[in-house]
């Protein structure tokens, strides 16, 4: 099985789907080039992994590119932070 085949085509922005729920959380993120994941804070630590095209991770003392498939951003609970898409992207978010 492929994660991309649990992405169904949506004119969203914006679009995550939940892969993983039990002690942990997974969620498959889509997000088209110029669109903005608004800002928000994750309960958890959490990891942000691109999975395909670019996108920035920005919280208010740091700003990290993803840019090359698997390319990752640590994301400490609590902190404040957006995610913009550079191209048309998918990223797994592991908390």
């Amino acid at each position: 099985m492929n994660l991309l085949e649990l992405l169904t085509p949506t004119e969203m922005e914006v679009f995550t789907q939940n892969v993983l729920k039990e002690k942990a959380s997974a969620t498959l993120m889509q997000i088209k080039k110029g669109a903005v994941l608004k800002e928000h804070q994750s309960m958890t630590n959490a990891m942000l992994v691109l999975l395909s095209g670019s996108a920035v991770y920005d919280e208010k003392e740091r700003w990290e590119a993803l840019s090359e498939p698997l390319d990752f951003v640590r994301i400490p609970a609590h902190v404040t932070h957006k995610v913009t898409g550079l191209e048309d992207s998918v990223l797994l978010l592991i908390q």
